[in-house]
């Protein structure tokens, strides 16, 4: 299996006057192989697990946080956030 993380990145320039141009840089991360030993079953669950952890480890390393599924005002990629 080949495991990819997509990074979003903000640029200098701006798109409209809510968000800035963004860019995609596609990282593509260690291959997962089977192990021949195990069955289906297995191969897939530990294979997805090592996909998961890869993924996280570059979400982490591409953003400089640790990954959590609670929304911040940042996350959104190229938002120009009005003050209130």
């Amino acid at each position: 299996m080949i495991s990819c993380f997509v990074e979003i990145q903000d640029l200098s320039e701006r798109e409209t006057e809510e968000f800035y141009k963004t860019r995609w840089v596609m990282h593509v991360l260690p291959t997962i192989y089977p192990d021949p030993q195990k069955d289906v079953r297995t191969n897939s669950l530990e294979m997805m697990d090592q996909d998961y952890r890869q993924k996280m480890a570059a979400y982490e390393e591409a953003y400089g946080k640790k990954l959590t599924y609670a929304n911040e005002q940042g996350d959104v990629a190229g938002w120009i956030a009005k003050e209130a």
